[in-house]
């Protein structure tokens, strides 16, 4: 815009009515509109993405750890995988949280292997569903240049639904767990002192002899179908209609991808997660095909300078 205004200074007079009775100059205004649309695009205030080559040896705690502070994102140690599905698959939407999987195609392979430490602040106190999500977005496109496209496919997919015999596990009441309020992260409990319920929280720990333990406290079987597109690889598609909130405790058999069958078999002590979910939950896995949204990388760049 400026450039257009100082064009227009350097004209004579009789020149610029001319160029207004022509209509010429009504053609600006599409150029100004646009402008404060790409400015209306959510961001933070000031911004920091370094590489981080030391963080690989780090302990798994002090990667990828969402900041509780409102108005501040702070991830010490992530990958731009990471990023990418925190923007545009759990906080895509800026107000609620997806745990479902995102599938991402696409890219270099340092998307997947580099590491950098982000901080982020916004200009006032915003919700951290915005700051990873909506915000994040802008960020990468801005300091990685990430151009992205979504692609529906028809592409296998799990459906759960109930299983013969019905649930085994009591829906909660309705106080019985506090919604996750990722701004405001409540404290670790101190010793002696009950864990605070969160709904839609999830606990996972190894079990006795392999077994993985997961625990999901005051979730929905959407999110419950959410949460287990990660341990299965595909999109879980709910098609029980229950509502409702419920702890849904889990154990099954570790297994371990691409190893020796034989070797695997020694460490399946349990039942798989299929059979575990069936048999300890009431809820059942079938394999189906139906409509996946994957997230394509269509271009992408080593993060400009700060």
């Amino acid at each position: 815009m400026a450039s257009a205004l100082n064009f227009r200074r350097g004209l004579h007079p009789a020149k610029k009515v001319a160029l207004a009775s022509a209509g010429l100059a009504v053609l600006a205004l599409p150029i100004i509109i646009g402008a404060q649309a790409q400015d209306a695009k959510p961001r933070f205030e000031v911004a920091s993405i370094k590489p981080n080559n030391g963080c690989e040896n780090s302990p798994p705690p002090a990667r990828s750890v969402l900041s509780p502070s409102p108005g501040l994102l702070e991830l010490p140690c992530v990958t731009l995988d990471s990023l990418i599905r925190y923007a545009y698959g759990m906080f895509k939407d800026g107000a609620t949280i997806n745990f479902e999987r995102l599938p991402l195609e696409g890219g270099p392979s340092w998307v997947h292997s580099e590491h950098y430490s982000l901080t982020a602040k916004s200009d006032g106190p915003v919700r951290t569903e915005m700051l990873g999500g909506p915000m994040l977005q802008t960020l990468l496109q801005d300091r990685f240049r990430l151009q992205t496209h979504v692609e529906t496919r028809e592409a296998p997919i799990f459906t759960i639904t109930q299983a013969k015999g019905g649930l085994k596990v009591h829906p909660l009441a309705e106080d019985a767990c506090k919604p996750i309020d990722l701004t405001h992260v409540p404290p670790p409990p101190k010793p002696g002192e009950p864990r605070p319920e969160l709904c839609g929280a999830m606990m996972i720990k190894p079990a006795e002899k392999g077994n993985v333990s997961l625990d999901f406290r005051g979730s929905t079987v959407t999110q419950l179908a959410q949460r287990l597109s990660g341990f299965v690889g595909r999109t879980v598609v709910d098609k029980t209609g229950i509502t409702g909130r419920f702890n849904f405790p889990l154990e099954f058999a570790a297994t371990i991808p691409g190893a020796d069958p034989a070797a695997e078999s020694a460490l399946d002590s349990g039942p798989n997660i299929f059979a575990a979910l069936q048999e300890q939950i009431g809820l059942k896995l079938s394999s189906d095909k139906g409509p996946v949204g994957y997230l394509i990388i269509d271009h992408v760049e080593k993060p400009t300078p700060n």
